[in-house]
């Protein structure tokens, strides 16, 4: 059985960004509130920090998955969704594996697509047993895979 799941360092760093972003946003609030005349700078930061810590917010939560393979069996459970997914191997229509060279080395991530059209990844940056899940692939699905 393999269980990805979102590795800590990933979930750190998005966590760290928010706080610095919702920490701006608070102060800036803060500052105009009390200030008589408030600066351009205040309403600039109140203006463009809080939305964008928001939605870097409910994008992170809506993205966080937890993936179990077993037995050539597919559970995708989205904890922030309230939804569950699953699908078997004959559900399958291909799998990929997509590498993308950037400054700091290749992004690697594994891509199913089911015959109904729904498309699931997981990286190798920011999910755990990546390598599992890919040899697992490889070694039950070869014929389906997609170059």
């Amino acid at each position: 059985m393999i269980n990805s799941k979102p590795k800590i360092s990933t979930l750190f760093s998005v966590g760290v960004f928010l706080i610095i972003a919702y920490s701006v946003f608070i102060y800036s609030l803060i500052q105009y509130l009390n200030a008589p005349e408030p600066g351009m700078t205040t309403m600039i930061l109140i203006v463009t920090t809080g939305p964008i810590a928001l939605v870097i917010t409910i994008k992170s939560l809506m993205g966080v998955k937890f993936m179990e393979i077993s037995k050539e069996k597919f559970c995708l459970n989205y904890p922030f969704r309230f939804r569950k997914e699953r699908f078997s191997g004959k559900d399958l229509a291909f799998w990929k594996i997509d590498k993308i060279k950037t400054f700091g080395g290749v992004y690697e991530e594994l891509i199913w697509k089911t015959k109904s059209g729904k498309q699931y990844s997981i990286s190798k940056q920011e999910h755990t047993e990546y390598d599992k899940a890919r040899s697992y692939m490889i070694k039950k699905f070869k014929k389906l895979q997609k170059t």
